[in-house]
């Protein structure tokens, strides 16, 4: 399998390559000794990711009293978990190529809602990691985006296959030899991220197949059914039929909880949409 993963690689003629100070926020993301004041001289050498974030922090989404014109002000009035999390996505998104087959806008948004609520789950169900967990639901399905670079016919056939009502992992598995996931999570370790990152990435799409369970996956796993039925427009009726309940009930819920849990979720906005501009 990692023979094969490494195959794929070789065929990327440009694999994204991630800016450094994504790599600082993503390494001290449970440090409480960071030095704020580093970071925020760190961001603004990003002048890209820069501009973006304070775009966005100057948006209606954020309602603040008066504009805000360096990363050090958004900083000192978002707090540190809000502005790691704007510039990790902004440089992610930075980092990812556009393919012509690939609807990237959709793909984005849909790792955003699954981001966001995997970290809801994450917050409610007392997981310490939330902030790790967002980026995990942010960067899960980069795998799809490797293959479609290194191997455009197999991109293709495996889309195929999902329509035709196979699911990905299993698709990707017979094509490929492995999934998406593992092909995200050895992105990961090139990226230099922590190996609980890598982890949670490799386990998401199918975490109760592992012999260790990871309540992160699991959490990384429902967020990304539930942004996936919305993009299906499927009513709370539906969404619950095919409800992953084994994953749910491993992060301490019950089933009596899914209506309500469901409808918060639903109702969450990303705030992040902007950087898609």
């Amino acid at each position: 399998m990692q023979q094969k993963i490494s195959e794929l690689f070789n065929q990327i003629d440009n694999i994204p390559r991630i800016p450094e100070i994504v790599k600082i926020l993503i390494a001290h993301t449970n440090n409480p000794d960071v030095e704020f004041d580093d970071i925020a001289k760190d961001v603004e050498k990003e002048q890209v990711i820069s501009m973006k974030v304070l775009r966005l922090v100057n948006s209606a989404h954020f309602g603040l009293s008066r504009k805000i014109g360096s990363i050090n002000q958004a900083l000192v009035l978002l707090g540190i978990s809000e502005l790691r999390k704007l510039v990790i996505t902004s440089g992610i998104i930075e980092s990812v190529p556009h393919i012509p087959s690939l609807d990237i806008n959709e793909f984005w948004l849909d790792s955003f809602r699954t981001a966001t609520y995997a970290k809801w789950l994450a917050d409610e169900s007392k997981l310490d990691n939330s902030d790790m967990i967002y980026t995990a639901g942010l960067i899960h399905q980069l795998g799809t985006i490797l293959i479609h670079l290194g191997n455009h016919d197999a991109a293709n056939d495996i889309d195929e296959a999902i329509y035709q009502g196979n699911s990905r992992a299993n698709s990707e598995r017979q094509r490929l030899g492995f999934t998406s996931n593992q092909a995200c999570a050895e992105l990961c370790r090139q990226w230099q991220f922590p190996e609980e990152l890598a982890s949670t990435v490799e386990k998401a799409a199918e975490p109760t197949s592992f012999d260790t369970i990871s309540l992160s996956a699991c959490a990384v796993f429902i967020a990304h059914y539930i942004s996936k039925a919305g993009f299906e427009n499927l009513d709370n009726e539906n969404i619950i039929t095919d409800f992953p309940i084994k994953e749910w009930q491993l992060l301490g819920f019950t089933e009596d909880q899914i209506t309500n849990k469901l409808t918060k979720i639903l109702e969450l906005d990303t705030g992040i949409e902007g950087l898609l501009d």
